[in-house]
């Protein structure tokens, strides 16, 4: 299906935080001169620290509450930019990695300052830790500061967003403009999950093969605006299954033809 619940809805429910908590962030930072691009200014909001007091479990470990900052962080800039979600159909995903687009010269642009790409159900996989199975990538978001052409952009890979379980587990990294696009990994994208090659199954698991991935999403909806076609979210209300239909409108993002070069 395209179009899936978001980690956002999981996470915060879709009114959840964006009728008053979220407005009072946004109030707050303002207030303050702080900015909530800038992390460690994020991160001393008084209102960050009390919505992560209504999430995190008790006794949560450090790198639990990282998480969860690195989470709260993503979904209040994607609340911020009206929660832009591009679902990506699976023969798009399957020709950018196939085909390559050449990325040397595009000038490194995003449809909004941050935003949700939902990757195909079932079509990258990745682990979240060495010893742990491998886990379906449901999406990533994607932040930068608008205005700022040589500002990083950050990236939150989304995994195990599954209906037999609750919650999700996600993986962080950080893409400057210039560097980016000349990755020294190798990028392979090849899973080591049994078929994975007969299935056309997809890793998600290195550096490279996430950056890149990130890339040329973010590539396609710049060079093929017209791949966009809106389409009005379900409208329902405190949807816990996983495998439900996204509220929030969104864009299915189709194949169309390329110009290959």
């Amino acid at each position: 299906m395209v179009g899936r619940i978001t980690p956002y809805e999981v996470a915060f429910g879709e009114e959840r935080f964006g009728e008053q908590d979220f407005p009072a962030l946004a109030d707050e930072s303002e207030r303050r001169s702080m900015s909530t691009w800038r992390y460690d200014h994020f991160t001393q909001l008084e209102h960050v620290g009390a919505l992560l007091e209504q999430v995190l479990p008790e006794n949560a470990e450090p790198a639990a509450v990282d998480q969860y900052i690195r989470i709260l962080y993503h979904c209040y800039h994607f609340w911020s930019a009206g929660c832009p979600i591009y679902a990506f159909e699976a023969p798009v995903m399957r020709s950018l990695i196939e085909v390559p687009p050449e990325l040397r010269e595009w000038p490194f642009r995003a449809p909004a300052p941050a935003l949700y790409v939902e990757l195909p159900k079932n079509l990258f996989w990745a682990q979240v830790t060495e010893s742990g199975p491998p886990e379906p990538v449901a999406g990533m978001f994607a932040a930068r500061e608008a205005g700022s052409p040589a500002a990083e952009t950050d990236i939150l890979v989304v995994l195990g967003l599954r209906s037999d379980r609750p919650g999700f587990s996600v993986a962080g990294l950080r893409l400057d403009p210039g560097q980016a696009r000349q990755l020294d990994e190798p990028v392979k994208f090849e899973s080591d999950i049994p078929g994975a090659e007969q299935s056309g199954l997809y890793s998600l698991q290195r550096y490279s093969e996430a950056a890149t991935t990130a890339l040329r999403t973010l590539w396609y909806l710049d060079a093929y605006p017209a791949s966009c076609e809106a389409v009005k979210g379900s409208g329902a209300r405190d949807v816990t299954e996983h495998d439900a239909a996204t509220a929030l409108d969104h864009y299915r993002v189709s194949l169309i033809e390329r110009s290959y070069g």
